[in-house]
């Protein structure tokens, strides 16, 4: 067999791997999740609230927009729309259907993003996420996600979805060189003073208590450069890691670097639901059929009996 022959064997082996594991339910779930957080705590007031209109009018009914769901009712009927988006984002939160939860979750992570305010930033990457889970779901029968991937064969109708997640892994490798770039070339982070700026600003700053801990850490030039660069730093780095890492334990490593950022941003800033959203496409980009479980850390956390022995379960388990 030609050297030609078996690398496209090779390449044929992979993308007909099937992408609907345990893993992609767990991703899916957190973007259920997220979009659920900005519907449950913002009412119809604050999700369509516009300075410029006293009434509940969508942001936006331009175009495409026009399809999302505050578009097609008229303004009394704002706050019921709110809770029927929530319901339609149940099943993908509870990893039901997947071939019916996917675009039910999509149709209100797109509403959210095309007829509201933006409360945090995520909702428009959530949206494009969600829109490409449609199609990578489209070939998963599971009657839910939360089953082993012991059926799911190699199969030819696997590659559309593997080269969706390729196009998604694409987006998000952009959107950090994007965010990256920017910062680099804008005079406050230039300087490495741009964390001290958004500290003190009073919309979109750290709250009173984080900035009075902070502040004082952050006013030694040395400190506060190292952590504004930091930043650029690990953005370049998630950029291209993104993309280019395929070792398992460079991706995972990857994933916790970056889910460590998100989860900064989100205790210094209060950007609760943007964490929840990066986590979720991150989940999907980074973390792959075949990587490993928690399992270990599952069973850790399981109780001990009153007399101190372990379960027959844990016991056998250890054993194997």
């Amino acid at each position: 067999m030609s050297v030609v022959e078996n690398v496209a064997r090779s390449i044929a082996r992979h993308w007909e791997r099937s992408p609907h594991g345990l893993q992609l339910t767990v991703a899916r779930s957190i973007l259920a999740l997220s979009t659920v957080m900005v519907l449950a705590v913002n009412g119809a007031q604050v999700l369509l609230h516009d300075p410029l209109n006293a009434g509940l009018s969508p942001t936006s009914c331009d175009n495409l927009a026009s399809l999302g769901a505050f578009c097609l009712v008229p303004p009394e009927s704002a706050e019921q729309v709110r809770w029927l988006l929530i319901l339609l984002c149940m099943p993908a939160l509870l990893g039901l259907v997947p071939i019916v939860a996917a675009p039910m979750h999509a149709y209100a992570a797109f509403t959210v993003a095309s007829n509201t305010v933006g409360i945090e930033g995520g909702d428009f990457l959530v949206a494009t996420t969600s829109a490409v889970l449609v199609l990578v779901c489209a070939t998963d029968r599971r009657l839910h996600g939360w089953s082993p991937r012991g059926t799911a064969r190699p199969s030819v109708s696997h590659i559309p979805a593997q080269v969706f997640l390729l196009g998604l892994r694409v987006q998000v490798s952009y959107v950090y060189l994007e965010a990256a770039t920017v910062k680099q070339v804008h005079p406050i982070w230039a300087d490495g003073s741009a964390l001290w700026y958004w500290m003190q600003q009073p919309n979109f700053g750290a709250r009173p208590e984080v900035r009075d801990l902070l502040g004082v850490a952050l006013m030694q030039a040395p400190l506060l450069h190292a952590t504004t660069w930091g930043v650029i730093v690990v953005e370049y780095v998630l950029a291209f890691a993104v993309l280019a890492a395929r070792q398992r334990k460079t991706r995972l490593m990857t994933l916790a670097l970056a889910v460590f950022m998100h989860l900064v941003f989100a205790l210094v800033l209060g950007l609760i639901t943007f964490f929840v959203s990066m986590l979720g496409v991150l989940l999907v980009v980074m973390w792959r059929v075949g990587d490993p479980l928690p399992w270990k850390a599952v069973r850790a956390l399981r109780p001990k009996r009153r007399d101190g022995k372990r379960s027959r379960r844990q016991l056998v388990s250890k054993v194997h």
